[in-house]
């Protein structure tokens, strides 16, 4: 049987490279909105994770299918929705986006969820191949622009490192797998870049790219709490990154894998590259 790839979060930095790189290859798949509003250039579906009637049209002759949950207060519950129509529909293999942090024992709310929908995956008896990147580099190409413009970024992230990884590794990655899924049967594949940089290392190597003087300044969790209400974020995502935060500071994201290496045979995009190559953006 022809493999046929449903891609959701297909609006997402993700599932954007992801697209890209499977028209490159000319691979057999659709995309799936929320909305099923159309996606220019690629067949697109309705694909409703709230609305298990749009799960079942949208995973019809679907064999490999790319599962990316939104951060939203019922995503437990709709990754469950997911993963029981795949296996009611029969599709072969779910490629499940996760994150590297991903613990169900785990105190921190971000760390515990992630790990609940990969347990619950692990345990559906659908073939599955759970994808784990560490933090994106792109995170400085879009919500931290402004912050880096500005002179100052301020993050509760006290000094621990991270090991950054290009979501361009990411989406290759998951592409991969997508093609081959037989080759990364029931694996966990952590996806690192290849060196570990704290939030002020990071800055440093922009202001050398870049020709700037930005400076990381690190704050307790209530200052950034406050700030985010006070730009009117929902509370489950404040909670939700301050116990991101955490995860950092509790040395979470430090380690460094040959994943990338392994899968694409080269080595990670180095955050450097990944400045030079977006540098307009700060500029």
């Amino acid at each position: 049987m022809e493999n046929k790839i449903l891609v959701t979060g297909a609006t997402g930095n993700i599932g954007i490279e992801i697209i890209k790189l499977l028209k490159t290859k000319n691979a057999n798949f659709v995309v799936g909105t929320t909305s099923g509003e159309a996606i220019e250039g690629v067949e697109t579906v309705k694909a409703d994770f709230a609305d298990k009637s749009s799960l079942k049209k949208a995973m019809q002759g679907i064999t490999t299918l790319f599962m990316l949950s939104p951060s939203h207060p019922e995503s437990l519950k709709w990754g469950e929705n997911v993963i029981d129509i795949a296996k009611e529909i029969g599709v072969n293999h779910i490629v499940r986006s996760s994150a590297s942090l991903a613990d169900i024992n785990s105190d921190l709310l971000i760390e515990k969820r992630l790990g609940t929908t990969d347990k619950y995956l692990k345990e559906s008896g659908v073939n599955y191949t759970i994808t784990a990147p560490s933090s994106f580099m792109q995170n400085f190409s879009t919500s931290l622009v402004s912050d880096y413009k500005s002179g100052t970024i301020y993050q509760a992230a006290g000094d621990s490192k991270i090991s950054w990884i290009d979501v361009r590794d990411i989406a290759a990655v998951n592409v991969e797998v997508l093609l081959n899924p037989k080759k990364y049967l029931n694996q966990t594949l952590i996806i690192t870049g290849s060196e570990s940089l704290n939030y002020e290392e990071v800055i440093n190597l922009m202001n050398e790219v870049l020709g700037k003087e930005t400076k990381y300044v690190a704050i307790p969790n209530e200052a950034a709490s406050k700030a985010m209400a006070d730009m009117h974020f929902p509370q489950f995502i404040i909670d939700l990154l301050i116990s991101l935060n955490d995860s950092i500071k509790q040395g979470h994201f430090v380690e460094t894998t040959d994943t990338v290496e392994m899968v694409l045979r080269r080595k990670p995009i180095a955050f450097k590259q990944f400045v030079t190559d977006n540098k307009n953006v700060w500029l």
